[in-house]
């Protein structure tokens, strides 16, 4: 089914994990909405995994605290508990450690290192990483923001135009002004990676010098594990790949903490999955796989979250209310659908500016201190010279800054 409805959820539970959660709490920026144009920050990491984060938390570690102490004030407004009792139960009834252990053991002893070098508490920071986990599993109170952000596109090569991967990174508004790019040296066989997150943060995507990119957008209606492999660990892991296979091999092989739709760029080639924790499912919204795009709803995994499952069978067939989601995706398939000779930069940053919508437009501002709005935008070109382009906040009114990778021996 192309599209599902976007349904208002008036039955939330008031119970996660044995917490009283209050669903009526607001998400709002510390002191108001954000004029002034966001500063990237650009942290260059290298050595062990521990030293590479005790370099980010000792870089940042001002705008760490800052940014923790605003998203616990935050934890505290919305689900109408103490921030630090909230991450203790957090922590003690979900399992994600083992998982990351498994997959991806060197960020555990990097995590461990931005604790270090902030000063922080270790399940704190640990804690702070788990932005899906914590959006999916409390999803009561999260929905509107889970199901309201983020919008990925990606082109295939076609004749003497690259392949490109691109994305609105959609995210609450107390975040600006703490956008941040790491810039990861290579190591051994860990490729150079540029990934765009923020402060304390390990990845919200990125590339790397092999020219894999990845970019994620949460899918909360997909059933999660409390078990899985978080969606940071999985796009940092991605990014240790040096080829499109070997990175949609561990896109299959890791099991999911939270429903994702992962758009995928490697050389010349672009493609999309829906993963949950029991599924992974190629998403193919044109014939011939060349464009792939996305926003918030599943449209070809069906693994749904039990209670995602019982509000579509009260809503049947009805595909006539369209939501925040959708609309964004019918402007990406109205931009995208019929590209015939691929796409250039000017187009892709055209398509991530637009207003088709005036209510729920691909490149969302900030309207009020409680909305979401587009944290960054970035673009990966994908070709023999890799470029990574960021711009901080709605690339609208936001320059893009190109990143570009060093040459490989």
């Amino acid at each position: 089914m192309r599209t599902r409805a976007t349904f208002a959820w008036k039955f939330a539970r008031s119970l996660v994990f044995g917490l009283l959660f209050s669903c009526s709490g607001r998400i709002d920026a510390a002191d108001g909405v954000s004029r002034q144009p966001p500063e990237l920050k650009v942290v260059v990491l290298e050595g062990s995994p521990y030293h590479r984060g005790l370099i980010h938390g000792r870089t940042l570690r001002e705008e760490i605290v800052q940014l923790v102490q605003i998203w616990k004030t935050n934890l505290t407004e919305t689900f109408n508990v103490d921030a630090d009792r909230f991450i203790s139960a957090f922590l003690k009834q979900t399992d994600y450690v083992p998982a990351i252990r498994r997959w991806t053991p060197d960020l555990l002893e990097e995590i461990r290192g931005i604790a270090h070098g902030s000063k922080m508490p270790f399940d704190t920071i640990l804690a702070f990483q788990l932005l899906d986990e914590i959006w999916v599993n409390a999803k009561a109170a999260r929905r509107e923001v889970a199901e309201g952000h983020c919008s990925g596109m990606g082109v295939a090569k076609k004749g003497s135009n690259p392949a490109y991967i691109a994305q609105n990174m959609d995210l609450e508004s107390f975040r600006d002004g703490f956008q941040t790019v790491l810039h990861i040296k290579a190591e051994g066989r860990r490729p150079e990676q540029f990934v765009f997150t923020f402060a304390g943060f390990i990845a919200a995507n990125g590339m790397n010098s092999r020219s894999i990119g990845i970019c994620a957008n949460t899918l909360s209606q997909l059933r999660h594990g409390r078990d899985g492999l978080p969606v940071a660990c999985i796009i940092r892991g991605t990014l240790e790949r040096t080829t499109l296979n070997d990175a949609i091999k561990f896109l299959k092989q890791v099991k999911h903490a939270s429903g994702q739709n992962y758009i995928l760029g490697g050389g010349d080639h672009v493609c999309d999955f829906e993963c949950s924790a029991g599924k992974v499912v190629p998403f193919t919204p044109t014939s011939d796989t060349s464009v792939v795009y996305h926003t918030n709803h599943p449209l070809a995994n069906d693994d749904y979250d039990a209670e995602y499952a019982d509000a579509l069978k009260k809503i049947g067939s009805d595909k006539t209310v369209k939501g925040n989601s959708e609309i964004r995706f019918q402007s990406l398939e109205n931009r995208l659908k019929n590209l015939q000779n691929g796409t250039d930069v000017s187009s892709i940053e055209s398509t991530l500016r637009s207003h088709d919508s005036s209510e729920h437009p691909i490149c969302r501002p900030v309207k009020e201190k409680s909305a979401t709005f587009t944290f960054g935008s970035t673009i990966m070109k994908l070709s023999d010279k890799p470029e990574f382009l960021v711009a901080p906040g709605p690339p609208d009114i936001n320059p893009y800054r190109t990143f570009n990778f060093s040459k490989l021996p």
